[in-house]
């Protein structure tokens, strides 16, 4: 399975997330970001390579949406994590695994949920 994280900025959040699930049995990761200024900017090339899109606030749902095409929300999901940490934040790691193990599983972990 591809999973793409996509937050802001492409330093926290989505960065966090890809370092969490890297290595992870049967799961591809990368990250991006929504704003111009990210580190990485999300592109059709990941859009389209993701079996599975997670965000992070509703506005990167609707950012992809109006970019890519309502299609693209078949496969994205929204955890729902706010943008106050920094990417090694032991508790944005708690909040992402929070978050995150219903949706993918444990981190490392053979298969995630359906």
């Amino acid at each position: 399975m591809n999973v793409l994280f996509v937050c802001t900025l492409n330093v926290a959040r989505s960065v966090a997330a890809e370092r969490m699930y890297r290595g992870t049995p049967g799961m591809s990761v990368r990250s991006a970001g929504t704003s111009e200024r990210a580190r990485r900017h999300v592109s059709a090339t990941d859009v389209a390579w993701a079996d599975r899109i997670v965000v992070f606030e509703d506005a990167h749902s609707r950012y992809l949406e109006r970019t890519f095409g309502a299609d693209v929300l078949a496969r994205v999901t929204d955890v729902s994590v706010d943008d106050e940490f920094n990417a090694r934040s032991p508790d944005l790691l708690a909040a992402l695994r929070d978050s995150l193990v219903d949706v993918l599983g444990q981190p490392g972990a053979a298969s995630a949920p359906d």
